[in-house]
């Protein structure tokens, strides 16, 4: 029960670190600066790990949209879809999850993430937050985003999916491209 609501949170910290498509100012002066606007994508470099007391989650799959359009910007949309999630010996459903990111480390939720455990007759809430802890690099036209999440809140409803919880974490890299240009962190 409480294995499951910590395991969402260690998800939501996952989303928070999946985007890396993220293309902002920050106020010590960081930002991602793109060739032209256009839309971005992104895609996982590795398997989205969540650690709880519980147990372990991972997603092996997560990609992601957004759209840039100026050529430097203060903050950068992308929505999140994780699939191929399996913890707690079965599989886990989790909804598209919103960001918005920031180039000093930091992604805002922007609206609720739902985490079914397939069988267990509950969900896991991870309503909006800040989450802290991205770090960005560049390769080749693409930036790489890389989360070393903890304290994700979320709020388990019903049955095996616990209660209020504040300890989740994430490790996860994303890679993010703007298509037919190029995106950098400075």
């Amino acid at each position: 029960m409480q294995r499951i609501t910590l395991f969402w949170v260690v998800l939501l910290s996952a989303f928070a670190i999946a985007g890396v498509s993220a293309v902002s100012v920050s106020a010590s002066g960081h930002e991602f600066i793109v060739s032209k606007t256009g839309k971005t994508k992104s895609k996982g470099t590795n398997p989205q790990v969540f650690k709880t007391g519980a147990g372990t989650i991972e997603c092996s799959t997560v990609t992601g949209t957004g759209e840039m359009k100026e050529a430097t910007s203060v903050t950068h949309k992308e929505v999140l879809t994780y699939s191929g999630c399996v913890g707690f010996g079965m599989a886990i459903k989790v909804t598209a999850a919103h960001f918005e990111y920031n180039a000093n480390g930091s992604a805002k939720l922007e609206k609720t993430v739902y985490v079914t455990p397939e069988g267990a007759g509950c969900e896991v809430l991870i309503e909006p937050q800040t989450l802290e802890s991205i770090t960005y690099s560049n390769s080749s036209g693409k930036v790489t985003a890389s989360a070393n999440v903890s304290k994700i809140h979320s709020r388990g409803t019903g049955g095996d999916c616990g209660g209020e919880n504040t300890e989740g974490s994430y490790t996860g890299s994303i890679q993010a491209e703007l298509e037919g240009g190029t995106v950098e962190w400075k």
